[in-house]
């Protein structure tokens, strides 16, 4: 188990690495590259190409599979890691889908946490039932509240999403298919690592006035948000991340508000980060407790 500020302190690390390993990559599109190859040794490949070309021949190329330990590619580690690429990282519905107890589980996730393949991170969820006999919602009885579980690197992740999935030792992988399905799914990459740079920056922006010492993503019942943030004050963020190719509206931020009042929270500050900026509507909005960020903000990471 490990506070998801270290894990934000180790993509922060990793994305300022990569950066200096792959400096002729364009900031616009260096979190794209990131997400994908983040992690990889830079000997293994060159990033010269276009994504998919580079996508294409890390398929083809088994010796990269090496780069792991060895392992994770046996039964049940490597259905394990297949599934929990393509999911949102909640462990015991993970285990449930792959109908294997949450003892065996367990073992399991450890050993790979051993290895340094994978992080845990309890929920900050309160439990539902503080007493013994106290009255619960129906819908809330058979909840249960779970960890997460996330990729030491993002280059695990996406290996493990899209390129395992097609490998079959001795038999030449359908690089067209597999291409196919990274088209459609990819995004989940480079909003994953998005969130996390964002906490990271943000960490940043509130260090000279009012430091951050607890942060990451909040999970419950009701609702999840991308960010969760208590500074030294007391003061609570709350944090939504956008990675898309159009600029984020008014509406976005009304949903959030809706969400934060549906669980109950006292948010002191509300932050939204875009890779596309935001639309015109932000322009007459004069609030002290909202911060906007966008894609060039992120350039004080690099420093």
């Amino acid at each position: 188990m490990c506070d998801l500020i270290m894990i934000y302190n180790t993509t922060h690390k990793l994305f300022q690495q990569f950066h200096l390993d792959y400096r002729y990559i364009l900031f616009d599109e260096l979190i794209d590259y990131f997400s994908i190859f983040g992690g990889l040794e830079p000997k293994s490949v060159e990033l010269y190409n276009p994504i998919d070309d580079i996508v294409a021949s890390i398929a083809k190329n088994a010796a990269i599979r090496e780069e792991f330990p060895f392992f994770i590619f046996d039964k049940p580690f490597r259905e394990l890691l297949l599934s929990l690429a393509k999911s949102d990282g909640k462990m015991y519905s993970l285990f449930n889908r792959l109908k294997i107890s949450h003892s065996l589980g367990e073992e399991i996730v450890s050993e790979l946490i051993a290895n340094g393949i994978l992080y845990r991170v309890e929920s900050k969820e309160l439990p539902q039932q503080t007493f013994k006999k106290q009255l619960i919602k129906k819908e809330l009885r058979h909840y249960r509240i779970e960890p997460k579980l996330y990729f030491s690197k993002p280059f695990y992740r996406f290996w493990f999403a899209f390129i395992e999935p097609y490998y079959q030792c001795g038999s030449e992988i359908d690089v067209r298919t597999l291409l196919k399905n990274f088209h459609l799914y990819r995004y989940r990459l480079s909003s994953s690592v998005f969130e996390e740079l964002s906490v990271a920056l943000l960490k940043l922006h509130f260090a000279p006035t009012d430091r951050i010492i607890e942060c990451g993503s909040l999970w419950n019942y009701y609702s999840e948000f991308d960010i969760y943030c208590k500074t030294e004050s007391k003061k609570e963020i709350i944090g939504e991340c956008k990675y898309k190719n159009r600029p984020v509206v008014k509406s976005e931020l009304v949903k959030l508000q809706s969400k934060v009042e549906q669980s109950a929270l006292n948010i002191g500050h509300y932050t939204l980060f875009s890779k596309s900026g935001f639309s015109k509507e932000f322009e007459k909005i004069d609030d002290s407790n909202l911060t906007l960020f966008e894609l060039n903000d992120f350039k004080r990471l690099l420093t």
